[in-house]
């Protein structure tokens, strides 16, 4: 497999996760199931329940500040959309359209949530600290 699908794959699978907590995670869903159908074999299980579980999965990791468990579900969906492109090349295009549809939806998504303005002072000695997200380190 070439550098340029597997980068498609990386991308397509953090995208993936990414959406899964989002309001569009069922259209999401309904396309990776059809791309992912096409490619398996009879008698495995409905992709729609391991999509599934992987969102409660991670909405659960999400409650608890476990980034450990997203990172898993990326390498999961990573190694699940490798071998779905290695067993059936000619779905990478597909993969491709689908990969720019999420992009638009999370596009979408972003251009709705608010953002948010912090402004503080400080008086007479007095210190402030503030955090949006990441890491704050005191010195």
């Amino acid at each position: 497999m070439d550098a340029a699908a597997l980068a498609l794959i990386t991308t397509s699978a953090n995208s993936l996760v990414s959406l899964m907590t989002s309001e569009v995670w069922d259209q999401v869903k309904g396309g990776l199931a059809t791309l992912y159908r096409r490619g398996r074999t009879a008698g495995d299980g409905p992709i729609e329940d391991e999509l599934d579980e992987s969102a409660r999965e991670l909405r659960e990791s999400l409650e608890n500040g476990d980034q450990e468990t997203q990172d898993e579900l990326r390498q999961q969906w990573r190694g699940k959309l490798r071998r779905l492109i290695r067993d059936e090349p000619e779905l990478i295009t597909e993969l491709q359209s689908l990969l720019s549809e999420w992009s638009s939806l999370d596009a979408a998504k972003q251009e709705i949530t608010p953002s948010i303005h912090q402004t503080a002072t400080a008086r007479d000695g007095g210190r402030v600290y503030q955090q949006g997200t990441g890491t704050q380190n005191n010195y």
